[in-house]
């Protein structure tokens, strides 16, 4: 009896938790559509469908947070999937990417821009891969009169000018 009152009081206690991502306290997370994807042409071949080495395209991200409600800031992180394409080939290939993770403010200010590198390995044979990275200890303090749901973490492929004009006139974008 004594461990069933126990079991029951923890239950009810415990059915007020809720984290913060729960109870709207965490920014949100969103891939930003035109960096969603990244073509890499081989040396000296057309900027066309022709000439692609690969293609990478950042898929989703999840985020959570920490909420520390004294100074109420949050720190976030992001889980970031990706794909990969390739013409089949016999040989194996890894390839550095570049994307950045990003904090904006009131949707048009960015607060703070990382880049970070992926690494996308093709096994031999293979003409797709897919793969995962992680970000911890994205730090988010509001500006004083600023609450955190005006904040926004942003990622993307990090892209050069003619990279993301390939994008915008093919529409390449993530899948």
């Amino acid at each position: 009896m004594r461990i069933a009152t126990f079991a029951i009081l923890s239950a009810l206690v415990l059915s007020g938790c809720h984290s913060a991502a729960e109870k709207g306290l965490c920014p949100t997370a969103a891939v930003l559509a035109p960096t969603s994807a990244l073509t890499v042409f081989r040396e000296n071949a057309p900027a066309d469908p022709s000439g692609v080495l690969y293609t990478v395209w950042m898929n989703n991200v999840k985020s959570g947070c920490d909420f520390d409600k004294d100074d109420k800031s949050t720190v976030s992180r992001v889980h970031l999937q990706f794909s990969a394409q390739r013409a089949p080939t016999s040989a194996e290939a890894t390839y550095r990417v570049p994307y950045f993770v990003s904090v904006t403010h009131g949707g048009d200010r960015i607060m703070t821009k990382k880049l970070y590198l992926a690494n996308v390995t093709f096994a031999p044979g293979a003409a797709s891969t897919s793969f995962e990275q992680s970000v911890d200890s994205i730090e988010i303090k509001p500006e004083r009169g600023a609450k955190i749901g005006e904040y926004q973490i942003i990622v993307g492929l990090q892209l050069t000018r003619a990279q993301l004009e390939y994008n915008t006139k093919n529409h390449n974008y993530a899948p």
